[in-house]
């Protein structure tokens, strides 16, 4: 039986995918489950594993392409049995299905002159909308001096036309998401700020940084506030009883959330190994789907950077993320007496129509309470 090999859906704002190459090459024997290929995504590097058994008999797309979700890639098939045709220039055919998406994704592109006609392939205007080159400055070398990819390309790296920086598939999602977040939810913000002596001397005693302390105390709060552990659906708010956190880290292409799960089930020391396992792997591109989706609450730090406090964009569905600002050395009042404390911002923001304001501000309450005692375990 002939198996189509197709660019899977990785995730939920997955639309297309760059194959980084393929682990097994044209003749290969492939058993279910072998790992064919790498494909990076809007979120990271994965593998993508056979659906069937026999020899990879074509490989229709090639590593460094990129490709929409369910485009057949290649096909694994026994020998002598007949595999359907495939188009010679396949990437060139898939180039004209996205033309006005790539039109709409790279914004207005300059015409050729007036009365010079450009012959160029699909993917050659395809390339030429990414990378903002003018054909009309592009010699084509192709028959009847039509403009192919690699004229394109050459011109690119020799500095034909104004190259525009193109958007990576991260930079997309995550422009595609948070516009969307601002559009449609309406959000509040609240902000206090918490005395941090009590985690410092925790800090020490357990030899362990200040952020799995602060999700640790997050998780405590979110399971006595279900209310803001949420996420908004057209049908009604879906609280959990488990507290999956999502934690920003950044990367050089923009942002990924891997996802703690069961936190609140979880030590402090095992929240600190497991958060140094997920932020390596986020870095190398090499988290799983289940690695970074199904957070129910997010929490994003940029305290390390020295930034005070900052107001951050809720990750829909969820309905609240929490915004970590630096420890900061204050004069406070403390009985009378004049001390210096290390104190600590927070912000949430907040979807109104899941939580209301005083269900948040409690939630805070709480959270200030469990940070200044430390009563985490």
């Amino acid at each position: 039986m002939v198996t189509e090999v197709i660019m899977p859906k990785l995730g939920q704002t997955m639309e297309e995918g760059k194959i980084e190459r393929w682990l097994k090459k044209e003749g290969d024997s492939v058993e279910k489950g072998d790992v064919l290929l790498e494909v990076t995504t809007d979120k990271a590097t994965l593998e993508v594993e056979s659906y069937g058994s026999g020899i990879l008999r074509k490989i229709i797309i090639g590593g460094g392409e990129t490709v929409p979700v369910t485009a057949v890639i290649g096909y694994i098939a026994e020998e002598g049995e007949q595999l359907p045709e495939v188009q010679e220039k396949p990437q060139e055919e898939m180039a004209v299905k996205t033309e006005e998406r790539a039109r709409y994704e790279a914004g207005p592109k300059e015409e050729p002159l007036p009365g010079k006609k450009v012959k160029a392939s699909p993917l050659a205007k395809k390339i030429a909308v990414e990378k903002g080159i003018d054909l009309g400055n592009v010699k084509g070398t192709g028959p009847g001096g039509r403009i192919t990819k690699e004229d394109v390309l050459a011109a690119v790296s020799g500095g034909g036309g104004a190259a525009a920086a193109g958007l990576s598939p991260m930079r997309k999602a995550i422009a595609e998401q948070m516009s969307r977040s601002k559009r449609e939810i309406p959000h509040y913000y609240l902000t206090a700020e918490v005395d941090m002596s009590e985690v410092s001397k925790k800090r020490a005693s357990l030899s362990v940084s200040f952020t799995p302390i602060i999700i640790k105390a997050v998780a405590q709060a979110l399971s006595e506030s279900p209310q803001v552990n949420a996420h908004w659906q057209e049908s009604g708010i879906k609280t959990f009883s488990e507290v999956n956190i999502g934690i920003a880290v950044a990367l050089e292409e923009g942002l990924i959330v891997p996802v703690l799960r069961d936190a609140q089930k979880k030590t402090v020391q095992e929240i600190s190994a497991e958060v140094k396992v997920l932020a390596a792997k986020a870095k190398e591109k090499k988290l799983s789907v289940e690695e970074y989706s199904g957070a129910t609450f997010t929490i994003s730090n940029l305290g390390m950077f020295g930034i005070e406090s900052f107001v951050p964009i809720i990750n829909p569905p969820q309905v609240g993320i929490l915004g970590i600002g630096a420890i900061e050395k204050k004069c406070v009042a403390v009985d009378g007496k004049v001390e210096i404390r290390p104190r600590m911002k927070f912000t949430l923001s907040v979807d109104h129509r899941a939580v209301d304001g005083a269900v948040a501000a409690q939630f805070l309450k709480r959270l200030r309470a469990i940070l200044e005692t430390a009563n985490v375990a």
